[in-house]
């Protein structure tokens, strides 16, 4: 008898030692994104990682940073690709957050160490007009409620060794990897006949790494990625308001970050022949 209540008392122990790491999961991770992020360091990859745990663990660091990076700017679509989803064993983009002092203007001068591994990719913002988008059934009707266009080139920073592979979770946890992102001169919706059919292309003043892309690449038109975003928000009962930026996904494969000038170079959005954004790193 005193073998078997020996034997319960360390069961008993050992679920509770199991919940209470298993309670201070969540806050510890994110704890220790947050001190990666802020001192640049490598952090390591999460096991045990579930989709609720890692959007809990990403609200967590978002809004301890947000105490240096200022309030919410706006959101993006990450794995906007349905074959990365697919190699990533996901059927949907995922959502990341855009802090204030994340988003620099054109030209851009950003240090290479400012990250742990950044990358750069050509994208796109778009502003909101007004809070009608929530309610918006058409296509027609959501891109009547935005009023701007932003050319966009992101820099984020994957902060998870690189020997590793990454998980869809664990790129949640770190808010997606948003780190930075250079903005161009917005373009008026109303002066663009058709968002469908903008293109870039970057590389950096040396001619290299050169990537091209479409916007009818962002899940089949841009409109299906505002969509996406809107109706996601609005499930996590955070409804679009007037001046939010949406980041709408990258138009060209990953670029690596080196010393230079590097400059993303768009066509067919508004009037004029093209529109150019660019960061220098150092």
């Amino acid at each position: 008898m005193k073998f078997k209540f020996t034997i319960l008392i360390f069961v008993v122990a050992a679920i509770a030692i199991f919940f209470m790491r298993n309670e201070n999961f969540i806050p510890r991770t994110a704890l220790a994104i947050y001190k990666h992020y802020i001192d640049k360091t490598e952090a390591d990859a999460i096991a045990g990682l579930t989709p609720e745990a890692a959007v809990d663990i990403q609200k967590r660091v978002v809004y301890a940073l947000s105490e240096k990076w200022g309030g919410v700017a706006g959101y993006k679509a990450a794995l906007t690709n349905a074959d990365i989803q697919q190699k990533m064993g996901i059927t949907e983009p995922l959502l990341g957050i855009f802090l204030n002092k994340m988003l620099i203007k054109s030209p851009a001068v950003i240090n290479t160490r400012s990250a742990v591994h950044p990358f750069a990719e050509a994208d796109l913002l778009v502003r909101v007009k007004d809070a009608s988008i929530n309610d918006a059934k058409t296509d027609e009707e959501i891109l009547a409620a935005i009023d701007q266009v932003i050319p966009f080139i992101e820099i984020p920073d994957r902060l998870y060794s690189t020997d590793k592979p990454l998980s869809a979770d664990m790129l949640t946890a770190i808010n997606t990897g948003a780190r930075y992102g250079v903005m161009g001169e917005p373009i008026a919706m109303a002066d663009i006949d058709d968002f469908n059919q903008c293109q870039v292309g970057i590389a950096y003043e040396d001619r290299s790494h050169l990537k091209t892309g479409l916007c009818s690449s962002l899940m089949g038109k841009p409109v299906n990625v505002i969509r996406w975003l809107r109706d996601k928000l609005l499930a996590m009962n955070y409804p679009l308001k007037k001046g939010s930026l949406l980041s709408l996904g990258s138009l060209t494969s990953p670029i690596s970050v080196k010393k230079g000038r590097l400059s993303a170079v768009y066509t067919g959005l508004g009037t004029q022949s093209h529109v150019t954004v660019s960061v220098t790193f150092k």
